[in-house]
């Protein structure tokens, strides 16, 4: 059937074609058997003359409307095929060839300080720059700063035997000095620069030994290394002893109470005293032969007969020495391994301590400090 705009064909007879369809305009006998001529809608029949200029306006209008639809079905169809493809791939993406796939979380929402909340970029978005060194140095730092503690401030040196603790002046600076591996305590020629154990380590009436590795960074002045005795003198001292043009190492003791210098007993090094050279002295109380022996790297330098060591309660000092009720004789410099024994250590234990870079004499010490 036409929707007005072109001809009916009709197999057979025609029924009426008249406008009450109760019979054919020009029917007859002819028009049996073949289509009768059906004038289109709006145009006048043969003979008549003027167009019906209504009913065409009205066929053209019926003409665009069916187009419309035409073209708007076409699109629509269009855009249901391609949602079909879409579908098809998203279906395939969730169930791939591992088994199905849960679904891809929605990106959360950020609210934004001085506006609504804004989306957070898909995966898919370009990703951002990465942060510059500088900024990802800073944060590092801040991180760091803000997570670490300051390293508290040494106040004692430890033992290698546990036993005798040092006490730190606020002067002495434990840290490490050039041309030495291990730990020193650094020292600056101040009176507030030392330490000090609780008590005597050693009984000076019988044998012990002294030992500790140097650097002096004094030009002048009489320094004490590692020295032990009362609160009015000094029992033994070691360190550098000077005056005048005399300059040297020294090993000695007091040999009778009272603090007289007349009392006093001293062995030398043969040489002079060094200024910014790591040196090894070594002092030994043979109590035996009543013999004083100071070593110098390892060597034997002078020894001195004694008649014996006064003996004082007072405990050992590291960097100073008490000499006529007076702290005196800071050191100016570092000190390190600082060991004693309570024994005569003879000289190839000395010369091999020396070897050893002034840790181990081959026997334990009764006390050590500055050890690596």
């Amino acid at each position: 059937m036409s929707d007005g705009g072109g001809t009916a064909h009709i197999g057979g007879g025609i029924p009426g074609g008249g406008p009450d369809g109760t019979g054919p305009a020009g029917a007859g006998p002819a028009g049996v058997g073949r289509p009768a001529y059906l004038p289109p809608v709006g145009i006048a029949p043969p003979g008549s003359p003027t167009p019906d200029w209504a009913a065409l306006a009205e066929s053209n209008e019926r003409r665009q409307r069916r187009r419309r639809l035409l073209m708007t079905g076409g699109a629509v169809a269009g855009v249901l095929a391609v949602a079909g493809v879409v579908a098809t791939a998203l279906l395939l993406r969730q169930d791939g060839p591992d088994g199905p796939r849960t679904a891809e979380p929605t990106a959360p929402a950020t609210v934004a300080v001085d506006g609504p909340p804004s989306a957070v970029p898909s995966a898919s978005a370009a990703p951002s720059a990465p942060p510059s060194a500088s900024a990802s140095a800073v944060s590092s730092a801040s991180a760091s700063a803000g997570s670490t503690a300051p390293a508290p401030v040494p106040t004692r040196l430890d033992d290698v035997r546990g036993a005798r603790p040092a006490a730190l002046a606020p002067g002495a600076v434990l840290g490490t000095a050039p041309g030495h591996t291990g730990p020193a305590l650094l020292l600056h020629g101040s009176a507030d620069g030392w330490a000090q154990t609780s008590a005597a380590v050693v009984d000076t009436s019988k044998s012990f030994t002294v030992s500790a590795v140097v650097r002096n960074d004094a030009a002048t002045g009489a320094r004490a290394v590692v020295t032990q005795g009362s609160g009015s003198y000094y029992s033994f001292y070691l360190g550098r002893d000077y005056w005048g043009s005399h300059d040297q190492w020294v090993f000695k003791v007091q040999t009778a109470a009272g603090g007289d210098d007349g009392t006093s007993r001293q062995a030398f090094s043969t040489g002079q005293a060094t200024t910014g050279q790591w040196v090894m002295l070594t002092g030994v109380y043979d109590a035996g032969s009543r013999q004083i022996r100071l070593y110098v790297n390892g060597a034997p330098a002078q020894t001195t007969s004694v008649s014996g060591i006064w003996q004082a309660g007072g405990p050992l000092q590291i960097g100073r020495t008490r000499w006529k009720n007076t702290w005196t004789d800071p050191w100016d410099g570092a000190l390190t391994n600082v060991q004693v024994w309570s024994q005569a250590l003879p000289a190839e234990r000395v010369t091999q301590l020396w070897r050893s870079g002034g840790r181990a004499a081959g026997t334990q010490p009764a006390a050590g400090w500055l050890l690596p």
